[in-house]
């Protein structure tokens, strides 16, 4: 899915008719929301080829070769992943309150995706956690934030206009 997916659908919704956005426009549900807030695809399709640029395959495994670069772009990948997301808020002229809640469940969601996979920028950014607690805390975060996105998006169809 996608972060600019995620807030052009809460666009739709704060457009539509209270209680509306599910059967018309955008006429879907809110796990789309949830999905597309959950998955913010631009920036994990950044974030393997600076992967591929910033590691190296091993005997034993992959090797980061180049932390601090990686490092700066995992905290790159979270600040562009909230301008993906206020941006197409912004210029559609819709955004409110509820928004600052909004706004950080992508980078949420990428500081996730990135503790479940195996030598990612968030190894160089937080070298010191466990395998167990990043999967853990992945988890965990997963639900919270699927929740939180399913509850905004209702938020958003039931707003008036």
């Amino acid at each position: 899915m996608s972060t600019i997916a995620y807030a052009q659908l809460t666009n739709r919704r704060d457009l539509a008719t209270p209680g509306t956005s599910s059967t018309t426009s955008p006429g879907i549900g809110t796990y789309a929301d949830a999905l597309s807030a959950l998955v913010p695809a631009e920036v994990l399709s950044v974030h393997a080829l600076v992967i591929s640029a910033t590691t190296e395959m091993t005997d034993n495994g992959t090797v980061i070769t180049d932390v601090s670069t990686l490092k700066l772009a995992f905290w790159g990948f979270i600040a562009v992943s909230v301008g993906f997301y206020i941006v197409p808020r912004w210029f559609g002229g819709r955004l409110d309150k509820l928004d600052i809640a909004r706004v950080l469940i992508p980078p949420l969601a990428f500081i996730g995706w990135t503790m479940l996979q195996r030598t990612t920028a968030f190894d160089a950014a937080f070298p010191w956690v466990t395998e167990t607690q990043r999967t853990v805390v992945a988890l965990f975060l997963a639900v919270v934030l699927a929740g939180a996105a399913a509850m905004l998006a209702y938020s958003a169809d039931q707003k008036p206009k």
